[in-house]
């Protein structure tokens, strides 16, 4: 149930996004509000009603959650970009590389090298990539950029994030991945809405009487910018506790099942065309990363058991 409804809202966010950007050309400005609409109406009125506890951090935990919500408003603002920029299709066969990303930050970062065979799983995913990206009729080097973007961004904030949780003083009540989420989310909102506003804020009124030109209505745009924010928010808030309890191949199978729903439903939605070439490149990257899922999986060292102290 729990992976069902991560689904249909990640669809939903996807759906309105697509469709403020086609509308409104501030991409900025809509990634801001994106992460702090999720925040202003969903996480603190569950804090303010003690349906949720709050978390404490101390200006030291800070100092470790900060830089990871700037790369996590960052990597929001170049995904939106790369929506804006190409076919919601394509930006998830491009997204299908961030593995490859993981492996490069976790063996800087954490030391943490794989076999490999398990690297060798990756082959597929970047030939397919190339396969794709070569038979988009939509492709543009503007969307391939964000995308990859987007997979530095995101693939070193899951690495640092991972990093960050092995620490025990992470903050009262920050074991929660609600609460961890929500944290850095708020962090990434702070960091980004100056520079949306630096750098959008000029145009925004501009863009929005564009946007009404084209006989959109003020309320039907205004609704669908609380409601990207908000499915953006609950969406991730979902697949953090989705994610959190289940198995790791579990985990990869309902990525998988997520990003080729995504572009199913982009061919559906919004018409976009896939050639034969981009279809036979697309199965090949998204099949290359569910093997390197599970084969790091089988692969993975087993814990180390605590010694026992003789009598």
């Amino acid at each position: 149930m729990g992976f069902l409804v991560w689904y249909v809202i990640n669809v939903a966010y996807n759906d309105y996004n697509k469709t403020v950007l086609k509308d409104l050309a501030l991409p900025w400005i809509v990634s801001s509000l994106q992460l702090g609409l999720g925040l202003m109406l969903w996480v603190t009125p569950l804090w303010l009603l003690g349906l949720r506890k709050m978390p404490k951090i101390s200006t030291e935990n800070a100092k470790d959650i900060v830089p990871i919500g700037i790369i996590h408003g960052l990597g929001q603002c170049v995904t939106v970009m790369s929506l804006g920029a190409g076919s919601l299709a394509f930006v998830n066969v491009v997204k299908s590389l961030e593995p490859l990303f993981n492996v490069v930050f976790g063996a800087i970062f954490m030391n943490d090298f794989l076999p490999w065979q398990v690297n060798a799983c990756l082959l597929p995913v970047v030939g397919g990539v190339g396969i794709a990206s070569a038979a988009d009729l939509n492709f543009t080097w503007d969307c391939f950029a964000f995308a990859m973007g987007s997979n530095l961004a995101f693939s070193l904030r899951g690495v640092l994030s991972k990093k960050l949780s092995k620490k025990t003083d992470k903050g009262e009540n920050m074991d929660d991945p609600g609460n961890a989420f929500a944290v850095m989310t708020a962090f990434a909102f702070l960091a980004v809405l100056p520079i949306a506003l630096a750098i959008e804020g000029p145009s925004m009124a501009t863009e929005w009487d564009k946007a009404m030109a084209k006989g959109v209505s003020a309320q039907d745009l205004l609704f669908r910018l609380v409601a990207s924010g908000l499915s953006f928010y609950l969406y991730n808030e979902v697949s953090f506790y989705v994610l959190d309890s289940v198995h790791p191949i579990t985990h990869a199978v309902g990525n998988t099942i997520k990003r080729v729903i995504l572009i199913l439903y982009s061919v559906v939605r919004f018409g976009s065309v896939l050639s034969l070439q981009g279809k036979v490149g697309s199965a090949i990257a998204i099949g290359g990363v569910f093997a390197y899922s599970v084969a790091k999986q089988l692969c993975a060292k087993p814990a180390a058991k605590p010694a026992v102290k003789k009598e």
